[in-house]
């Protein structure tokens, strides 16, 4: 039989996470605080292969490198460009091959003319190596529009695609470019590096936040949980659920395939408790009331910024059907 102390000593610890604040359950859990969104700090970490990651509080930079020139996934926030562009020269010593972003949001384009520069012009001549910057269209068509604000036009991907993918070969390497429909927003692909066994997610995928869903881009829970399952059977692991294929999500850090399955049993899990109530007559606000995310808020929510708790719930709430 457990010893009365022990039951005691536990039952005080979840009484006190369940009162704690979403920043206390995080020090609890020894979850790092990821980047600000403005921050010029970076990181540098080599995943495998020839591909490395640029941590930046915009996003992950996934990084191909090879005789032809660095493939980058997404170029990170503007503040962060010179550390970027340093962090590339010390990775290869040629000139950017190419960009590709996983979405039209600024913290993945903000980089593109900075990285775009560094290969213009060709020395001793006013000549561009007229690297290509490869997006989906939907992205580029959201920004025509204004639907993202003044997004300046040397930002924007001019190597577009309306498909379910795009192939490359870049530096030795089959390189597909996959559209998910529908899930941060219209416009999210992923990049799978498939000889050296990497997957750059963007948003898709995110070890540091409930999925930041864009319904006014076309976003949706749903689609999210479509793409990680995509994810899935994709990954291979190399031994009990580690290693092997590995995943680069937009923010946060370096993960396998069991990572990317948590994070999908957890949004299936929330989105079935929500129906349930939504169901049963519930409004959004007795919802809340009942914390249906609670024991994922330690690692995924948030009280305060730009993308809280709440508003992921929202979103969840207004696709099984509730009205507020």
């Amino acid at each position: 039989m457990r010893p009365l102390t022990t039951t005691v000593a536990a039952a005080a610890l979840a009484a006190a996470w369940l009162t704690a604040p979403l920043s206390a359950q995080r020090e609890l859990l020894g979850k790092p605080e990821p980047l600000a969104s403005d921050t010029a700090e970076i990181e540098v970490l080599h995943v495998q292969g020839p591909v490395h990651l640029i941590a930046t509080g915009g996003s992950n930079i996934t990084v191909q490198t090879g005789a032809q020139g660095p493939l980058l996934v997404d170029s990170g926030n503007a503040e962060a460009n010179e550390a970027v562009v340093a962090a590339l020269a010390g990775l290869s010593h040629l000139p950017p091959r190419a960009i590709i972003n996983t979405s039209p949001l600024a913290g993945h384009i903000a980089g593109n003319k900075a990285v775009f520069d560094i290969g213009s012009p060709i020395p001793g001549t006013d000549e561009s190596l007229g690297m290509p910057i490869i997006g989906h269209q939907n992205g580029v068509n959201r920004m025509a529009s204004g639907a993202l604000g003044d997004v300046p036009v040397d930002l924007w991907p001019f190597n577009t695609f309306f498909g379910e993918k795009k192939a490359l070969y870049v530096n030795g390497e089959s390189i597909e470019v996959l559209h998910m429909p529908n899930a941060i927003s219209d416009s999210d692909v992923m990049v799978w590096f498939r000889r050296s066994d990497v997957l750059a997610t963007g948003d898709i995928f995110d070890t540091t936040s409930y999925p930041r869903i864009r319904t006014d881009m076309g976003g949706s829970l749903g689609g999210v949980i479509d793409a990680l399952n995509r994810v899935i059977d994709i990954t291979i692991p190399a031994f009990n659920q580690q290693g092997g294929t590995l995943v680069v999500p937009g923010h946060g850090r370096i993960a396998s395939e069991s990572d990317v399955v948590e994070v999908r049993d957890m949004l299936t899990i929330v989105r079935e408790r929500v129906a349930a109530m939504v169901e049963s007559g519930m409004s959004f606000e007795d919802v809340i009331a009942t914390r249906p995310s609670l024991e994922y808020d330690g690692l995924y929510g948030s009280d305060t910024g730009d993308w809280t708790t709440r508003q992921f719930l929202e979103v969840v709430y207004a696709e099984v059907g509730g009205r507020r």
